[in-house]
């Protein structure tokens, strides 16, 4: 079983990260009606699964990291 994704508000993201994460977040919460009033939902649909299953255990993947989908 892998592991869980570390969270973006963890202090070993970069601040950079946090910082877009906190502003998408924001404007999600403006533009995507809520299902619920206490709940905070986004739906993803992908026909490609498969290609979320592998990334590189990185913030950010450099030049030379494959595959190039990393924690940011």
């Amino acid at each position: 079983m892998s592991s869980a994704l570390p969270s973006f508000s963890d202090p070993s993201a970069p601040i950079a990260v946090r910082e877009e994460m906190a502003t998408l977040r924001a404007e999600l919460d403006s533009a995507v009606p809520r299902k619920r009033p206490l709940d905070r939902n986004l739906l993803v649909a992908t026909w490609n699964l498969k290609d979320f299953g592998s990334l590189t255990c990185k913030w950010e993947a450099g030049a030379a990291d494959s595959p190039k989908r990393d924690y940011r």
